[in-house]
């Protein structure tokens, strides 16, 4: 191969070569990535709002831990997409 046909991440895969030629654009591939985000958004938020809604309903207060249950859902199903989205670089 010569340079004119090398990738800018194309190494070559030999030993110590520094890793492989870099995958094909997939046009599937961002949007895959965004239903991802989107389930784990949707499923950490509906999981801990269920936890809350099962405490409210166990210690009878009221509406108090599902808006918590809400919240602390979105804050951690949140920063796990942050952490995959950054991570995969």
């Amino acid at each position: 191969m010569s340079n004119a046909e090398r990738t800018p991440g194309d190494t070559g895969n030999g030993p110590g070569a520094g890793g492989g030629p870099r995958r094909p654009y997939r046009p599937g591939l961002i949007s895959g990535e965004m239903w991802n985000a989107f389930g784990t958004l949707l499923a950490g938020t509906g999981f801990w709002g269920l936890v809350g809604y099962g405490i409210d309903r166990v210690t009878g207060i009221g509406t108090v831990f599902l808006p918590v249950g809400v919240i602390v859902g979105m804050a951690a199903s949140l920063y796990l997409v942050i952490y995959r989205a950054t991570r995969r670089q």
